[in-house]
């Protein structure tokens, strides 16, 4: 069975950039077909995010509703294309990886999506409804509120692409420990300095400026933070373990 040709280096640059196009068409495709099922999809991702928030909004001119539907079934069809995108990138990349690096890159990979996704979803099901929630109950009998459809959704999303970055903090703590640029110890001592940290991030990634939505974002991730210490923890022990079960193989050779 003759190799990869990708992978001894011994392919064209005309065949590696025929390859490109042909996963790039793919990806298109998929996320075509994806913003399809994605424009039939957003007037119920509508309807639930208005309903979850403020219970109705306004538009101000004729093209607003379908501005914002057209966005908003491009994000969803390219949330149900990206499992077949990063595949496709991934049978591109993988022939020219060495095998240590295909088995940390594809775990990591899937680890970040699922994390990323459960942050938004975080964001979607109790961040911003919360925020809304606490911030309304500043307004006086003499105030209504009249808000557009276009900076609800803008809200939502910059608030569900904060919290899929904070979800990313296991992932790095534990990665950084693998390859013993931390440790668990050193983390659990900087505690104070991570809690500034904590809350100095959020006051960034959060939409405007908006100190509740700091409060309710910058509490869990300390919570998050100290997760991500016990993680840590056990990607230590096993790595002293592996050290040990290595040291003792060494001894016995």
């Amino acid at each position: 069975m003759s190799a990869d040709p990708r992978a001894t280096g011994e392919m064209p640059f005309l065949a590696h950039l025929d390859e490109l196009r042909k996963v790039l068409m793919r990806s298109i495709i998929a996320m075509l077909v994806g913003a399809v099922a994605g424009w039939w999809l957003a007037p119920r991702v509508l309807e639930d995010v208005v309903q979850r928030t403020v219970k109705q909004v306004i538009v101000l001119s004729p093209l607003e509703a379908f501005n914002e539907r057209f966005k908003l079934a491009m994000i969803i069809g390219l949330l149900i294309a990206l499992p077949i995108v990063l595949w496709q990138i991934w049978s591109f990349v993988v022939p020219g990886l060495f095998r240590r690096e295909r088995r940390m890159i594809l775990p990591m990979v899937a680890a970040s999506m699922v994390l990323f996704a459960l942050g938004a979803w975080a964001a979607y099901g109790y961040v911003v409804p919360m925020v809304i929630q606490v911030l309304s109950g500043f307004m006086t009998p003499s105030m209504r509120a009249e808000i557009r459809i276009g900076a609800l959704l803008g809200f939502v999303y910059n608030m569900a692409l904060a919290c899929g970055v904070v979800f990313q903090l296991p992932l790095v703590t534990m990665t950084l420990t693998a390859l013993g640029l931390v440790t668990p110890g050193f983390l659990l001592r900087q505690w104070r300095f991570a809690i500034v940290v904590t809350f100095f991030v959020t006051a960034i990634i959060t939409p405007g400026d908006v100190v509740t939505a700091q409060l309710i974002m910058g509490v869990p991730m300390a919570g998050l933070y100290f997760l991500s210490v016990g993680l840590s923890w056990l990607v230590a022990r096993r790595r002293r373990e592996a050290a040990a079960a290595a040291a003792e193989e060494g001894d016995r050779g």
